[in-house]
């Protein structure tokens, strides 16, 4: 496929999509859901005596999202750690235990596997359908087009497969025309541990897309140091064109922007695609500070890319249009124990039939706005009238691209350190906090009441405990421990816990402050 007939066919199909989204939400629920005696959402909308008919009546005389809000009324949601299986779902006399795979999409022929960024376990295993990346990589030329970089060069900043955002990316790229011209990784080859069956997968994947003249660039190590290397391409990519396109993590962004002032380099016709973490108003100030432009990229790895920034302002540095032709989207009010908080939680459906997981109410951890879009771009003028914003996790911690999820934080904080140093339990604290470059740090406050220690080696002995809790070798996120090594993100605090309003000590606090300088990771 050529871009131009690429960005045609998008604007075709969308516009279709959005037309008919509503008897496709019905159609993928008659099969997916009613239709299919292991769907997971089964008992739940039985319990309700919830049927189809009833389903189908709601959307007609309400439309989807008022449907939906009806069935989370009814109870008819499912919490993270309900799909994740950290806990049981329990919901007015229904108890159900629920696995990651029960979601899977049935009718799904996957072309490859990817897993998530997270840590827990060994992350999400997503099944990928060629089909579907097909329909995604519509997006990618709607939204290179918006943007006016249909053509330009391209150049990714993700670690290597099995992570997800590489070679996804890599691929959709490739189908609309406009190939990735080079791949540079975070993580080097040897970082990550795969069985064979991923090692010699990953080989066919190469192999396949040579032998059908498609072009994929071989990921090139480069630390997070290395910055520059990624800053140079991006300069030598702007002497010849107007524009160029970095698709990369939002502080692997700051951090070649960084180092293009360093060098003295003026990037301004470079668009940052940048997802994985929240792009704060400081990471977008650190961004375009360089003449660039920094465009949020939202998704979840259960259902690909949902939302996107236009070309227009907005008070939000990650105002986002939803892909409201292929995700519903409603609020739900979630309260977090380990948090002491409530928040407006994403509850998730999904409406492309090629998606890899079928989602109905389905909450992935994250929360934040959802709004209508008047917008006058050309999102808006095609009828994706619904928006998000300020969007953030209230299950993950986030930096550098890489999540990691509390249920190892809790265990290694609460036990682990007391027993390998001494305290309890409270005296040990993971604070979460955006310093004044844009960057995410975490800082592990440790109470004086424990004595004298080595810092040192209290962090490298939480590194070491992350790095162990991995219950599979094949997960890519091991590496993240490197990458948060390499960043020095992890710093140390002598100083007591932070209690909450209500006067509680959790293992997790976030705190806009910046706190006095601290010892890092070397």
């Amino acid at each position: 496929m050529q871009p131009e007939g690429a960005i045609e066919l998008a604007r075709s199909v969308l516009r279709r999509r959005i037309a008919a989204r509503e008897e496709n939400f019905l159609c993928l629920a008659e099969k997916g859901i009613f239709g299919y005696a292991r769907s997971p959402y089964l008992p739940l909308l039985a319990s309700r005596h919830v049927s189809f008919t009833d389903l189908r009546s709601w959307v007609a005389r309400d439309g989807l999202e008022s449907a939906l809000r009806r069935l989370e009324e009814e109870g008819v949601y499912v919490t993270v750690d309900e799909f994740k299986g950290k806990t049981p779902l329990r919901r007015r006399g229904v108890t159900v235990i629920l696995r990651e795979s029960m979601f899977d999409n049935p009718w799904l022929s996957a072309g490859y596997e990817v897993r998530s960024g997270a840590t827990r376990s060994a992350g999400t295993r997503i099944r990928i359908d060629f089909d579907y990346l097909h329909q995604r990589s519509l997006y990618d030329a709607f939204l290179l087009d918006l943007h006016g970089c249909l053509t330009a060069p391209i150049a990714n900043w993700f670690p290597i497969y099995p992570g997800a955002p590489g070679i996804n990316s890599s691929l959709r790229f490739d189908h609309i025309g406009n190939p990735v011209r080079r791949w540079f990784s975070q993580v080097a080859e040897d970082q990550v541990r795969v069985n064979w069956e991923k090692t010699w997968g990953t080989k066919a994947i190469f192999a396949f897309y040579r032998h059908s003249g498609g072009t994929l660039a071989k990921p090139e190590y480069t630390a997070l140091h290395e910055a520059h290397r990624v800053a140079l391409w991006a300069a030598e990519a702007l002497s010849d064109n107007p524009n160029c396109v970095i698709y990369t993590f939002a502080a692997s962004a700051v951090r070649v922007c960084s180092a293009a002032t360093d060098l003295n380099l003026d990037l301004t016709g470079a668009k940052f695609l940048v997802t994985g973490e929240p792009l704060t108003p400081q990471k977008k100030r650190e961004i375009e500070s360089t003449g660039a432009t920094a465009i949020p990229i939202y998704g979840i790895s259960e259902a690909g890319v949902i939302a996107a920034g236009c070309d227009h302002p907005h008070e939000q540095s990650d105002h986002c249009h939803l892909y409201k032709d292929t995700m519903a989207v409603i609020g739900h009010r979630q309260e977090v124990p380990r948090f002491d908080v409530r928040v407006n939680a994403y509850l998730f459906t999904t409406l492309l039939y090629e998606s890899p997981k079928l989602l109905l109410n389905a909450g992935m951890g994250d929360f934040g706005e959802v709004f209508p879009g008047i917008c006058e771009c050309r999102f808006g003028e095609s009828g994706f009238d619904v928006c998000l914003g300020n969007i953030r996790s209230y299950e993950k911690l986030t930096g550098e691209g890489v999540t990691f999820v509390d249920t190892d934080f809790v265990r290694i904080l609460e036990r682990e350190l007391p027993r390998a140093f001494g305290g309890r339990s409270t005296d040990y604290q993971l604070m979460e906090e955006e310093d004044e470059q844009g960057f995410t740090r975490l800082h592990l406050l440790v109470s004086p009441r424990v004595g004298n220690l080595n810092e040192g080696a209290v962090l490298e002995k939480f590194m070491t405990l992350l790095r162990r809790s991995e219950a599979s070798p094949e997960s890519w996120a091991q590496s993240g421990v490197e990458m948060w090594r390499q960043s020095g993100m992890l710093r140390i605090r002598r100083d007591e816990p932070v209690s909450t309003p209500s006067g509680k000590i959790l293992p997790f606090h976030l705190r806009p402050a910046t706190l006095p300088a601290a010892t890092a990771v070397e």
